[in-house]
């Protein structure tokens, strides 16, 4: 049985994406402007088809969503037990506000949601329950963009932030919120559909510090206190983007 949480993310996207369709069915194609500061255009110049730049100053608000894949960590304890702890593929969800200073740069905060199943844990004990790892990440990314002719763009960028985590059960019992530093790296392509909508895939690979787990119990029964490495996560994404 999959995660509530995970059924809960592809509700959230398919009310999105629903909601995008009808509102992008409903504009016309209105051809792009280049952006005069920036592009070259002398001013006055009637509209053309071209790519949709982004104008300095604009607002932007997006969403993506796809799969998550955890890579293994180690979680340990301080007489020295310790497991490889495995993960099943996962999903990701995330909201982006952004500001586009010029054409090519911008700047944006992120909120996220990555869940993960714990594939395989004697300490977390998912020989007998479901366990989920759940990852809130807040981060701050710049991004570069280089439009690539007529619709598209490519764009790579980097960002810092926190990311709040903990294990939580199918029967509600969750580990300790753990706050560790964030940082990650991110690129994709984007196709703008017209001038207020954008559509792309994008890859993000999101890396944290070391995890103070919490408490819990030894191979012995006893109790003890876990800590794990940071985890690293990959994640491949469509994207949506509405320009203001």
């Amino acid at each position: 049985m999959k995660t509530i949480r995970i059924k809960i993310l592809a509700g959230v996207a398919g009310l999105a994406l629903a909601n995008s369709a009808s509102c992008l069915q409903a504009q016309p194609y209105w051809p792009a402007y280049y952006d005069t500061p920036y592009s070259g255009a002398p001013t006055g110049t009637m509209p053309g088809r071209y790519y949709a730049t982004p104008l300095s100053g604009k607002v932007y608000l997006s969403f993506d969503l796809g799969p998550a894949w955890q890579q293994d960590i180690t979680m340990s304890d301080p007489i020295g037990d310790s497991e490889k702890v495995t993960f099943d593929p996962g999903a990701r969800l995330d909201f982006d506000f952004g500001y586009n200073f010029t054409k090519n740069w911008a700047a944006e905060l992120e909120i996220g949601l990555i869940v993960n199943q714990v594939k395989n844990s004697f300490f977390l004990g998912t020989d007998f329950m479901e366990v989920d790892w759940v990852e809130l990440p807040i981060m701050v990314n710049v991004i570069y963009t280089q439009p690539l002719g007529r619709h598209f763009s490519a764009y790579v960028g980097g960002g810092i932030g926190g990311v709040f985590s903990d294990y939580s059960n199918e029967f509600g019992g969750t580990t300790a919120s753990d706050t560790t530093f964030g940082f990650q790296g991110l690129a994709g392509i984007k196709y703008a559909i017209n001038d207020r909508w954008d559509i792309g895939v994008a890859y993000k690979f999101l890396g944290t510090t070391d995890h103070d787990v919490g408490p819990g119990f030894d191979s012995n029964g006893n109790p003890t206190e876990f800590e794990s490495d940071g985890t690293m996560t990959h994640s491949v994404l469509m994207a949506l983007t509405f320009k203001f």
